[in-house]
């Protein structure tokens, strides 16, 4: 399987879990973000692992066709949140702190549905 259908096929499966979830847990979200943006530790952490996700995604060998353009602009969206976790979370914070249920819900709702097709219907 070529590189950026192996990256997009497994993004698109993490997405169609947090699409779902933030569908489904957004009290249960909200409470999670509140504990880590608490827990300095833990911010860090998930900063860390999402900046090494993210520059393991940018800088493979995804080609240069649409496809791996998208794997590369997911990965440099993971790398910058990562860095904005790590470097100012409390930013990050206020950021998605005003969204509404309803902001939230469109948001799963078209990241799974990114997630659905990437899965299932992508080469």
């Amino acid at each position: 399987m070529e590189t950026a259908i192996l990256i997009a096929k497994v993004l698109g499966a993490y997405f169609i879990v947090s699409g779902v979830f933030v569908v489904t847990h957004q009290k249960t979200l909200g409470m999670i973000l509140k504990d880590l943006f608490k827990n300095r530790a833990m911010t860090f952490v998930v900063g860390a692992l999402l900046v090494l996700g993210g520059a393991l995604i940018v800088f493979s060998d995804a080609g240069s066709d649409w496809l791996g353009t998208f794997v590369k602009v997911i990965g440099w969206a993971i790398l910058i949140k990562g860095a904005l976790y790590i470097l100012a979370p409390e930013r990050l914070h206020a950021m998605v702190r005003p969204w509404s249920r309803s902001t939230l819900a469109l948001m799963g709702v078209t990241v799974a549905a990114v997630g659905v097709y990437l899965v299932f219907f992508l080469g």
